[in-house]
């Protein structure tokens, strides 16, 4: 077995040209699929992490009844008993800390000029307890207090519609629980910028308290719970479950990742991506190893016949051919790797960004990420392209006559 590798090895750099344009292809392939692969998982990484700790949480929690219909009124499937359920959640394992929300829309005025905000109430030190903090473009966070002033964020957006700015104030209007109107005014204590255009033209948070003054109801829309590490969701989802039941409302518990639906629609479009580049990369590898291999074995037809003639076996010719290929790949593979997380660490100490994409509104870092799957599954790819790619040129050398190849010049 020994003296079979070490004639396959001294086959594969006979040529030692075609052998070189072979293997820049095969490890040109490896690193370009490193390279964006990497991309792609470092943001998809940063995306879900960000999702999370944007204010989304790891698991969040809701009445049974906010999934099986439409409010009628604000809050009407809120949760009434939210402090007993925080205190059932956060004494749980990995658990960091459990905030309240309330969703909710309404007006907000400036006294010449209205418009449509999107509205949400949050405890701002369970927030940060949490590590949810905004993205602000001046002023300061929320603040805990009850009295005096009612503080407010609003987005970058909405602040220039309303052409206001830090220390201005607001008057919001919202339909309570009980079907009337009440309004609240509100004193800007920060300008936020979320990062999504949309969201940043209707955004506005207030604290818990004010909104359920201003809504009339004691009741939160849900609970979002944050724990240590995202990889531990799935276990802390399953000790929590039993934990809700018997409770007056029925509770059920959403894990972040059914609730962040554009994470998924990036995550599946990058995918997409990265499968259509590993079909380019093995069709381009196996045509022109095709080519490649038909060519050595036309140049090496003599020396086929010779050990035809030796009585070497069929399958013997067979099986020297696509080892031949497989050192090949093996070899472009372990060089597509190396350059690729090279050019990679390059790419990095660049502190390279680009351009916003479609609906944000901030530019994002290029960064690759060294992932080992990747690298695996690239070399695997470009290793069974070239066997397969070996197997015309193999079984044509093996079918080759005896007294044809050896009359071959």
């Amino acid at each position: 077995m020994s003296k079979f590798l070490l004639l396959a090895f001294r086959n594969v750099f006979r040529n030692r040209r075609r052998t070189l344009m072979t293997l820049a292809m095969v490890s040109g392939g490896v690193a370009a699929l490193l390279l964006g692969g990497g991309y792609f998982a470092r943001m998809t990484q940063g995306l879900c992490e960000s999702t999370i700790h944007n204010g989304l949480g790891h698991i969040q929690i809701f009445t049974a009844e906010h999934f099986k219909r439409d409010e009628v009124r604000v809050l009407d499937t809120g949760i009434d008993n939210w402090r007993e359920v925080a205190a059932a959640v956060a004494n749980a394992e990995h658990v960091r800390g459990v905030a309240p929300r309330i969703e909710f829309y309404g007006m907000v005025s400036n006294g010449q000029k209205s418009s449509v905000y999107m509205g949400s109430a949050v405890d701002p030190d369970a927030e940060r307890s949490l590590g949810f903090t905004p993205n602000l473009v001046s002023g300061h966070d929320l603040t805990a207090g009850s009295g005096g002033d009612v503080e407010a964020l609003i987005g970058t957006g909405l602040a220039k519609s309303m052409n206001v700015k830090v220390g201005d104030g607001l008057t919001l209007l919202a339909v309570t629980a009980d079907g009337a109107l009440n309004g609240i005014d509100v004193t800007i204590a920060g300008i936020e910028q979320t990062g999504v255009a949309e969201m940043d033209a209707r955004y506005l948070r207030i604290p818990l308290v004010a909104a359920q003054r201003l809504l009339q109801s004691n009741r939160v829309t849900n609970l979002v719970v944050g724990l240590d590490a995202t990889a531990n969701t799935d276990r802390v989802y399953d000790e929590l479950a039993p934990r809700l039941n018997g409770l007056p409302q029925h509770m059920e518990m959403r894990k972040w990742i059914d609730l962040a639906t554009y994470y998924k629609q990036v995550r599946n479009l990058f995918n997409g991506i990265f499968v259509f580049m590993g079909a380019i990369v093995f069709f381009m590898v196996l045509m022109s190893s095709v080519n490649t291999l038909l060519m050595s074995m036309f140049e090496r037809t003599r020396e086929i016949g010779t050990m035809l003639a030796m009585g070497t076996p069929h399958a013997w010719i067979v099986g020297l051919f696509m080892t031949e290929a497989a050192l090949l790949g093996l070899l472009g593979a372990a060089i597509g790797v190396a350059a690729g997380n090279l050019a990679g660490a390059g790419l990095n100490a660049l502190n390279l960004r680009l351009p916003p994409p479609p609906g944000m509104a901030v530019s994002i870092p290029f960064y690759v990420l060294h992932v080992p799957g990747i690298m695996i599954g690239s070399s695997i790819l470009v290793i069974i392209s070239l066997v397969l790619a070996s197997i015309l040129p193999s079984i044509r050398a093996s079918r080759l006559q005896i007294t044809e190849a050896l009359a071959h010049v």
